[in-house]
């Protein structure tokens, strides 16, 4: 049984022996707070809040995705975003926004036991709402463990017609790559396409004296691999050990000219990333922007 399913919200705070309190109302013992992550965090915050409502409400958008358990990148948003069909105007209560909107046929299930929109419908939801990189993030992990498939996203975009934020949907749907393996890598090509690097490889296997290796970004005009280095990797020191070994066969390839590295840090900087790349002579074609936030040209 995982962390989450064993949490239990109380009430009354003062019950608890050293109780973290979510909002008025609702808290959970620090152990077990801890012991979350932070995804699990956000579907116990979404779930406490729901449990307060007192009205029939679907929801939506950040809070869906969190049930969904899709990651993002955007600042995590703690308020709980529901449809209530009912009214004429988006409310914004304590915690808790109101979103006015239509829910078409199929777009209402239950995730957890909670009235939730389809994961087609909230996938576009954030596509179209949230910044362009939180969207290729999200797009780029459901394509990659088949949650859902482009022709599906891009027929369901279609049937939306000209609503707000359909054309940097449209632009993220398409950009969507399966074989970005984190959220890391996903940011990584936003950034390195805001910088106009040309598109990687991805995933691309070297044959090599030691077996064939494979690396996250393949630049083959310029000779330069790119890795995204997660922290999770090196945890244990004979990880480390080898991954100094691979990357000392690649670079002896005669084809490989640069190696790049960079961590999350870089990943989402454009201007940090623009050094590392640069680094490893790598040419940029624009400027760096001052943020990777916003949508590329399409």
């Amino acid at each position: 049984m995982n962390a989450l399913a064993q949490t239990v919200l109380v009430r009354v705070p003062s019950a608890l022996h050293e109780p973290v309190r979510l909002f008025h109302g609702a808290a959970v013992e620090r152990p077990e707070w801890e012991a979350l992550s932070l995804l699990e965090r956000r579907r116990l915050f979404v779930r406490a809040r729901y449990g307060s409502l007192e009205s029939d409400c679907v929801v939506s958008g950040t809070s869906a995705a969190a049930l969904w358990g899709l990651p993002d990148f955007d600042a995590a948003d703690w308020r709980l975003h529901v449809i209530d069909v009912r009214l004429d105007k988006t409310h914004t209560g304590r915690g808790v926004v109101r979103h006015t909107g239509r829910i078409r046929s199929g777009e209402r299930v239950v995730v957890g036991g909670i009235p939730t929109t389809s994961l087609e419908r909230t996938v576009l939801d954030i596509a179209r709402r949230q910044s362009f990189t939180h969207a290729v993030v999200v797009l780029d992990h459901v394509l990659r463990f088949d949650l859902l498939r482009r022709d599906v996203l891009v027929g369901a975009l279609e049937a939306l017609g000209r609503v707000r934020g359909c054309r940097q949907a449209a632009a993220a749907v398409a950009f969507a790559d399966a074989r970005a393996e984190s959220p890391g890598e996903s940011i990584s090509r936003v950034t390195a396409h805001l910088l106009g690097v040309p598109a990687p490889e991805l995933q691309h296997e070297f044959e090599t004296p030691r077996g064939r290796f494979r690396t996250d970004f393949w630049w083959p005009d310029a000779g330069v691999i790119g890795e995204f280095d997660g922290r999770l990797k090196y945890d244990v020191p004979r990880a480390l050990w080898d991954e100094k070994t691979r990357e000392d066969t690649l670079r002896r390839l005669p084809e490989v000219r640069g190696f790049a590295r960079w961590t999350m840090r870089e990943a989402g900087d454009a201007r940090a990333l623009a050094a590392v790349l640069s680094a490893a002579g790598l040419p940029l074609f624009r400027a760096a922007p001052i943020s990777a936030r916003r949508q590329p040209d399409s």
